[in-house]
Order: structure tokens, then sequence, then C-alpha cells
């Protein structure tokens, strides 16, 4: 993103591309808007999702009774508080995440490494430590978050990232993969050199694609 989160932190961090000072002055302008919207969703869909659903594979496995895994290292009924997994296959984006039972339907995810955001080629070091617990209503079930998270990029630039409750949820059925609403925020500070020149929010009330976007708050 430029310039105040939006244009400053994303283009930044696209390797192998020429930038200058010109390229991060302020402004409000749309596009910018858009890029540091897209960041955040990226960091809602794939990077807290994909987390998501590593933990419903794992979850799976673990209700067939398997003790044994291609891609976990299994430490145990992953429903007894106390219980570790961890995902061991390398071909895995979430390579090393570690997911544990803290209590019932609570599970803390841990994940450290080079994730890629927005395109394959924007891998950078990023961490993520987030509680998810399932979530069940009479209009569907998913899962309600608290995350707290951040990552380095080029230039200088650094960003943090959270949220106090996200609730992904799914009201399509049992059979359908994926979550369609989303409730709460999710908000990100932006730094460069260590000095938060950005903050934004993407706030949820429903269907994922009409989050609101708010920058500078």
């Amino acid at each position: 993103m430029t310039v105040l989160a939006a244009v400053a932190l994303l283009t930044s961090c696209v390797k192998g591309e020429s930038l200058n000072d010109d390229d991060y002055v302020g402004g409000r302008d749309g596009a910018a808007n858009s890029q540091a919207r897209d960041y955040m969703m990226a960091i809602a869909d794939d990077l807290v999702a994909g987390m998501l659903d590593e933990l419903e594979l794992a979850l799976s496995i673990n209700e067939r009774g398997g003790s044994r895994s291609s891609h976990f290292t299994v430490g145990g009924p992953l429903t007894t508080p106390g219980s570790s997994w961890t995902v061991k296959a390398e071909d895995s984006p979430f390579y090393q995440l570690s997911i544990r039972c803290s209590g019932e339907n609570t599970w803390d995810l841990d994940y450290s490494g080079d994730f890629a955001l927005v395109s394959e080629e924007n891998a950078y070091p990023t961490r993520v430590k987030m509680t998810a617990s399932r979530y069940s209503h009479e209009d569907g079930e998913g899962w309600t978050v608290t995350l707290d998270g951040s990552r380095e990029e080029r230039l200088g630039y650094t960003c943090t990232f959270g949220t106090g409750s996200l609730q992904y949820v799914n009201t399509r059925g049992a059979g359908a993969s994926g979550w369609n609403r989303m409730f709460g925020d999710l908000d990100m500070s932006v730094f460069k050199d260590g000095k938060e020149v950005d903050v934004c929010c993407l706030s949820f009330e429903g269907a994922p694609s009409q989050a609101t976007f708010l920058r500078g708050l």
C-alpha cells in the first residue's frame, strides 16, 4: 500500500518493482483505498480463513479417529485440552502452523512464516496468534476468532493487524465449504521505519464482499 496504508504497504511489497519516494504521498484516492481494502481482505480470506481451513481439516481427521497423518504431526486427540497438532507438510502455505486445544470447542493457532498475500510473489515474514471457538446459531455455524498478527515488508514497511472478535459463519448448510457471512472488525496499523503512518479497518456485517473499508481512523 502507498502512503498511509493503501499504496505504500501494498506496492512496496511487490518484489522487483522500482519505486521512489514520490510513490508515497498522501491522499485518499479510490485506487489506493481499493488496494488497501484488497490487502486487508487477503488477510481475512487467505490468511485467517486459511488457518481455519487447516483447523477444520485437523478436526475432521481427529473425528475419524486418525492417529497418523501425512499433513499433520499428531499429538493426541485434538479435542483434549493440551493436545497439539502441527502442520508438517512442507508444501502447505501454513507449514509449521500449530493447533492446540485450549478448552471445550476452543483452539489456539500459532503461525510464523513467509506468507504470500495478494499474489504468490508477495511472500513476507508473517506472524499470527489466533484463538478459534465454535460458533453455533439458528442461522448457521462457524467460528468466532480473536487474533493478533504482524507482517514485515520491503523498504521499512511493517503492519500489525488483529480483531477483538470476528465471526466466520456458514448459513448454506453442513455440506457447504467455507463461510458466506462474516461479522466484526479487522483492524490494521501500518508503519514506516517503526513510525505509524496509517490505520485501516475492514468492517464485516454479512456477505464478505460487502465489507466496509475505513482508512485513517
